[in-house]
């Protein structure tokens, strides 16, 4: 038996009928819900809607600048304790700086003294004796040869002093070193003045009584002093120098001879003329000096002048 048509077709009309209710109840969902602008309105918080009052900006910028203040003072306090720090170990800064700058200078004058002494940069390699005019300086360098190659530092100067202790016209020395290879002896001749007469000969010697050479003549460029002993420790020895020394050039040249038998009676004797020149003592010598130029040039000499200038004051030509 065939059912009865309705009953076919119920379950065709239910699927239809679920599907239109489900859309109702999801549109009346929908219609519940409040709009997204409501929403959001709802989701922010009260206090982010509204300004803050005076009186809570006051509160924050005072908060602030607590907070400048402090860092401020915490700098201000590592400051303090920085300069503090400082000023009680300035000692000990000063104690390491002359610390290091001692080991640095004592080490600076190792490597200077070690250069100077050891490098074969500063050998010897040239020797000039200067200030000769008497001695022969070729000699001298020769004497020195020994030293050539030796480090400046390190020159003997035994060697330089007794080469020239071998040279009595050599008066004093002096040794001058010129880096990088250089070494130069500068020395002072005697200056030979008189003639003194000997067993020996003719000693050819220096104000100081010092003989320079002995030859068996005498040259007429220097004087005799004629003095007890021929000795340069005689008494009138001293008085002649003084006098010859005081004496014009134009005069001293015309000198040929001195007595002194003793230093208050000094007697000049005069070349070619042979005149005399009585002078006494060597005090007022320079006096003395002036007034006989004086003498000579209005009384020329002749072999039987005599001018006595033993007293300035009052002098006497004969």
């Amino acid at each position: 038996m065939r059912r009865p048509s309705n009953e076919r077709q119920a379950p065709k009309a239910s699927t239809p009928a679920g599907a239109k209710v489900q859309t109702a109840s999801t549109r009346a969902t929908k219609a519940t819900q409040p709009p997204k602008k409501a929403r959001a309105e709802q989701a922010v918080p009260p206090e982010q809607t509204t300004r803050p009052s005076r009186a809570q900006r006051n509160k924050d910028s005072a908060a602030f600048e607590a907070k400048r203040q402090l860092k401020e003072a915490v700098r201000a306090r590592k400051a303090f304790e920085r300069d503090e720090q400082r000023r009680f170990t300035a000692h000990l800064r000063r104690r390491r700086i002359t610390i290091f700058s001692i080991i640095g200078a004592v080490v600076f004058l190792a490597l200077f003294i070690g250069v100077g002494v050891f490098s074969p940069l500063m050998s010897v390699k040239s020797i000039t004796v200067s200030g000769t005019h008497l001695v022969n300086a070729s000699v001298i360098e020769k004497e020195l040869a020994s030293q050539l190659g030796r480090p400046l530092p390190l020159v003997d100067t035994g060697v330089i002093r007794a080469a020239l202790a071998k040279q009595p016209l050599i008066k004093s020395y002096s040794i001058q070193s010129i880096p990088p290879d250089t070494l130069i002896v500068n020395v002072v001749e005697r200056s030979p003045i008189a003639y003194l007469q000997t067993a020996q000969g003719f000693s050819l010697v220096d104000p100081a009584g010092v003989a320079i050479e002995v030859t068996p003549t005498r040259a007429k460029n220097y004087p005799l002093l004629s003095v007890a002993g021929g000795s340069p420790t005689a008494q009138g020895f001293p008085a002649a120098i003084a006098v010859l020394r005081a004496l014009p050039a134009s005069v001293r040249d015309q000198v040929t001879e001195i007595q002194a038998e003793s230093r208050d009676n000094v007697v000049l004797i005069l070349n070619g003329s042979g005149a005399r020149v009585v002078w006494g003592s060597a005090e007022q010598s320079a006096l003395k000096s002036t007034v006989l130029a004086s003498l000579m040039k209005h009384y020329p000499a002749s072999a039987s002048a005599v001018y006595d200038v033993s007293s300035p004051e009052s002098v006497v030509v004969r």
